[in-house]
C-alpha cells in the first residue's frame, strides 16, 4: 500500500531501468558511429537528454541506474575508446552532470505529477435521467 502522497511515476523502476540501458546503449552507439570521440562534450549533452527523458518517466532508483550506464558507457566508449574505464576530471564532471540533470529532471517531474493530480477538477454536471414514456402516461391517470 503506498503511504506516500507523491504520485507514482508513470514507469515502474523495474521497467525504467532497462529502458534507460537500452537508450543509453542506442544513444551511445549513434553518437561514436557520428565521430563524437572526438568532441566528448557531445556525448555529455546527448546522454544528459536520455537521463533526463528516463528520469523525468521512472523511479529515482532506476534513473540513478540510468545515470550509472551511461557515465560508464560515455567514459568506457566515448573517453576510453575500447570499453575501459577511465578516471580523468572529465569523466568526473561526466558524472555530476549527468547525476545533476537526473536529480534535476525527477524532482521536476514528480511536481509536475503532484500538480497535476491534486489540480481542483471542476465537478461534473448531473443531468436527470429521462423517465420512460410509459411512466410519464401513469402519472396523467391519477
Amino acid at each position: 500500500m503506498r503511504t506516500s502522497r507523491w504520485p507514482a511515476p508513470p514507469v515502474l523502476g523495474g521497467y525504467g531501468l532497462p529502458l534507460g540501458f537500452v537508450a543509453g546503449i542506442v544513444v551511445t552507439l549513434v553518437a561514436v558511429a557520428a565521430g563524437v570521440t572526438a568532441h566528448p562534450d557531445w556525448s555529455v549533452a546527448v546522454l544528459t537528454v536520455t537521463v533526463a527523458g528516463v528520469a523525468a518517466v521512472t523511479t529515482p532508483a532506476a534513473a540513478l541506474g540510468t545515470v550509472v550506464i551511461c557515465w560508464c558507457l560515455h567514459d568506457g566508449f566515448v573517453l576510453g575508446r575500447h570499453g575501459n574505464l577511465v578516471f580523468t576530471p572529465a569523466s568526473g564532471l561526466a558524472a555530476v552532470i549527468l547525476t545533476g540533470v537526473a536529480l534535476g529532471a525527477l524532482a521536476m517531474a514528480a511536481f509536475a505529477r503532484l500538480v497535476r493530480e491534486t489540480a481542483e477538477v471542476p465537478p461534473a454536471t448531473i443531468v436527470p435521467r429521462p423517465r420512460p414514456a410509459l411512466e410519464n402516461l401513469e402519472h396523467l391517470h391519477d
